[in-house]
């Protein structure tokens, strides 16, 4: 009564060659850590701190933008280390960032980090 099409049915005869699945035995670690999504991390950002250190610590030895805003965001606000903070945020803008883009503007513009004095045709004009 329908055996072969029941979705209990285990035979795998009729999966195919394995070479149809892509194999990620023999990628990149650096372009892996570099370019994973941490999109739950930066919901949760203590997670980084307590269970995933170590995961962290990769991601931010290869330059994951992500990563550099999490940890820009434990350093600044949990750990109070303001300039750590600061250097990490701006990695992560530098990274193309969103999120990190936006925070390290913002921060940098409480801090009075950006140019005084009036802007003419693109230069900004010193006067003393």
């Amino acid at each position: 009564m329908g055996l072969e099409k029941s979705v209990n049915n285990y035979n795998n005869n009729d999966i195919g060659d394995s070479s149809d699945y892509d194999d990620y035995s023999n990628s990149d670690p650096t372009s892996y850590f570099r370019h994973i999504s941490l999109r739950y991390f930066v919901a949760e950002p203590f997670e980084m701190l307590t269970k995933h250190a170590r995961f962290k610590e990769l991601c931010l030895e290869n330059g994951n933008p992500e990563t550099h805003y999490i940890e820009g965001l434990l350093q600044y606000f949990v750990h109070k280390e303001k300039r750590t903070g600061l250097f990490h945020l701006r990695h992560s803008a530098t990274g193309n960032n969103t999120n990190g883009m936006y925070l390290y503007g913002l921060l940098m513009f409480a801090l009075g980090h950006y140019p005084k004095g009036p802007i003419i045709a693109g230069k900004e004009s010193r006067t003393h």
